[in-house]
């Protein structure tokens, strides 16, 4: 066991003493405060932290909760592969990032069931954590490509999708989660694209909108990134990894979700990557390279 262990061990054993249980010397059953009905088991490697730990198993003892054990045994480790960085102890950030996970989704409703119907697509309609695709939802109203003016003359509109991909939609208990993909060069873009995707009527009225991007300078090793979970807690940073972890570069991704009154813990990730993925492909960007 390295030193750097040792004293993170002994600073968690101070600070959440009822939250920390020694099986082995390099295995520890871990609580997960303020969720501490959640419990874990991490395992550190030798030469940790030069080396990364691993979940070994999640265990929920509130069953009313409804949590998938095995996938939060796979969330958990997503979380835990983007917050280590190699040479720094990684527990205590780690239960900063499990806190955004966990945390209560708060009560902002939009009313209206649907969110989001788009010509041509189909709706995921999730039961129970299992995605049922249904017939291709019913065709909205094609938008309007330009307005009349008072002089009767035609002044073209600017569309809000233009240059977009979009996913399939997928509903899950009043809530509804929509992803957004297009190649960006530059931060500029970036911002102007998000204001762009804004002004659409109904992701206007969207409960979050949660973004990340990676840009790569052709002409220098430079890479510029960043994300914003726009109040969903944690969202960014996913969408981030999942940028890396799919090696795109010069993309800009989005997941729109429109809140319906009803907490979904965190199987509500997996609908935000699920979203991001199919964006991402359908938009053929995940071969992009700097």
């Amino acid at each position: 066991m390295s030193d750097d262990l040792k004293d993170e061990i002994s600073a968690i054993e101070a600070i959440y003493p009822d939250c920390i249980q020694k099986i082995t010397p390099l295995i520890y059953k871990l609580r997960v405060p303020q969720h501490e009905h959640i419990i874990f088991k991490m395992s550190f490697p030798f030469k940790y932290p030069a080396e990364k730990p691993s979940i070994l198993d999640v265990t929920c003892e509130d069953r009313t909760e409804g949590y998938d054990e095995r996938y939060l045994r796979k969330l958990f480790q997503e979380v835990l592969d983007s917050t280590f960085q190699q040479g720094v102890v990684v527990v205590f950030d780690f239960f900063t990032e499990l806190d955004g996970i966990l945390y209560n989704e708060g009560d902002e409703e939009v009313a209206n069931e649907d969110h989001w119907e788009e010509e041509g697509q189909k709706e995921a309609v999730v039961d129970s954590g299992t995605y049922i695709y249904s017939e291709e939802a019913e065709k909205a109203k094609a938008r309007s490509k330009a307005k009349t003016t008072a002089k009767g003359k035609l002044v073209a509109k600017v569309d809000p999708l233009a240059g977009w991909s979009v996913s399939e939609v997928i509903k899950d208990r009043k809530s509804t989660f929509v992803g957004f993909a297009r190649e960006v060069h530059s931060v500029e873009e970036v911002n102007k694209a998000i204001d762009d995707l804004s002004q659409d009527s109904k992701i206007a009225k969207a409960t979050h909108m949660m973004r990340a991007y990676r840009i790569g300078d052709a002409n220098s090793s430079a890479v510029y990134e960043d994300c914003d979970d726009d109040g969903e807690a944690a969202s960014g940073s996913r969408l981030l990894h999942l940028l890396s972890l799919m090696d795109a570069w010069n993309v800009l991704v989005v997941v729109v979700r429109w809140f319906g009154g009803v907490h979904l813990g965190p199987v509500r990730f997996r609908h935000i990557n699920e979203c991001a993925r199919d964006a991402l492909v359908k938009g053929e960007l995940v071969e992009k390279r700097r």
